[in-house]
């Protein structure tokens, strides 16, 4: 009899497993078909069909494809009226598949059956495009999300910002994701500021999730953080560039490929349609600045204990570390913040670096130690300036 029962149980657990494993999508495939029509076909295999919305939106143009809970692929490539494609969860129980448009077209048909989601494009002209526009109400707008504060009353709150998620991925190079590499990193570190008992902290994400620059500033200041810091790694196309750097806000960037890399950061909101601060009143821009002069002093002060510390710990700092522009995640007037580029993707020792969980420790030692050392000396020019 105890065998019977054990052999129930092991069934009853194999078949709740089966149940309530994620529905998983298989590899993404762009064709174009048709000698005419000249259509272009989007086909994932699904191993059990969910529930699907699919739109299209302008600015720029693109078809979005929204799934209950489906496990996406990663996709790159393209092919026919598809430049570009992402993938990934926008929302903590819906996936999003965005299709970048090369021209203007429009959807002739989707499914999803017989084990497969088939999307089908064709192209056509700007009139009809415009009256395909049929985004959903708030298909931009994500819900509420407040952080987890993790520590003891009264100490300074630090909100960690891994960098990218979700159906941003950031920068990719030899299938290792930018967004990965955040994540891991903000985890590790949220966990040995908590170990240090100096700090509470909270993280904007703590899994694979999109969420919008603006609200990630948000997050910030709802929690009433002290301190904000934006992980991230970079990466060049085309020369070589290695090591750590640390950014703070400007609003003239101060050299080119900074300039180059906010534009590339603050690109991640197109995945939404959000206002990174359009419509303030000319008082509230005022105040705003007042607030962001002394802000910006005190990131500046950060940013320098953390270049010192990082070279003490992590051995591999950039050529001119502290950098600076208008990156939109640093924008939050009245919070010292500042963007932690770990290293870069395009070259091969950074990589094993960000990887590895000794050189991660190191790092992690160097990004508290600049934490200290500024709270210190911030905690020092407070009482100054109210003197």
């Amino acid at each position: 009899m105890t065998r019977w029962i054990i052999g129930i149980a092991c069934l009853l657990c194999l078949c709740a497993s089966h149940v309530l494993a994620a529905p998983l999508a298989g590899a993404l495939t762009v064709e174009t078909r048709g000698l005419f029509t000249r259509e272009t076909v989007l086909e994932m295999p699904v191993d059990q069909p969910v529930p699907f919305r699919v739109f299209t939106v302008d600015r720029p143009d693109r078809v979005i494809v929204d799934f209950d809970g489906l496990v996406l692929p990663e996709v790159t490539g393209g092919g026919g009226v598809v430049s570009g494609l992402r993938a990934g969860w926008f929302t903590a129980g819906q996936s999003r598949l965005e299709i970048t448009l090369a021209r203007k077209a429009r959807i002739v048909s989707a499914a999803m059956e017989d084990g497969q989601f088939r999307l089908i494009l064709t192209e056509t002209d700007a009139a009809e495009f415009a009256e395909t526009l049929n985004p959903p109400e708030g298909w931009a707008r994500l819900p509420t999300l407040t952080a987890e504060i993790a520590g003891d009353d009264g100490l300074p709150l630090v909100m960690l910002d891994p960098g990218h998620g979700g159906i941003d991925p950031g920068a990719v190079r030899d299938g290792i994701s930018e967004k990965d590499i955040a994540l891991t990193f903000g985890l590790e570190l949220r966990d040995a500021l908590l170990a240090t008992g100096r700090y509470r902290v909270a993280m904007t994400r703590e899994e694979d999730i999109y969420i919008g620059l603006r609200r990630r500033v948000d997050m910030a200041r709802a929690a009433g953080a002290d301190v904000f810091l934006s992980l991230h790694a970079n990466t060049v196309t085309r020369g070589e560039a290695r090591g750590a750097a640390v950014y703070s806000l400007s609003d003239d960037a101060s050299d080119a490929a900074t300039a180059a890399l906010a534009a590339l950061e603050n690109q991640a909101d197109l995945f939404v349609d959000v206002d990174l601060g359009a419509g303030d009143t000319e008082v509230a821009r005022v105040l705003l600045d007042l607030a962001r002069v002394e802000t910006n002093a005190r990131s500046g002060l950060l940013a320098g204990a953390m270049v010192e510390t990082l070279r003490h710990s992590a051995g591999v700092i950039r050529t001119h570390p502290h950098r600076s522009a208008g990156f939109a995640v640093l924008k939050a007037p009245d919070i010292p913040s500042l963007l932690i580029e770990l290293g870069f993707l395009s070259d091969a020792q950074d990589r094993l670096n960000m990887r590895s969980p000794i050189w991660r420790a190191k790092a992690i030692a160097g990004v508290i130690a600049g934490l200290d050392e500024w709270s210190e000396r911030d905690r020092l020019m407070s009482g100054l300036t109210r003197q």
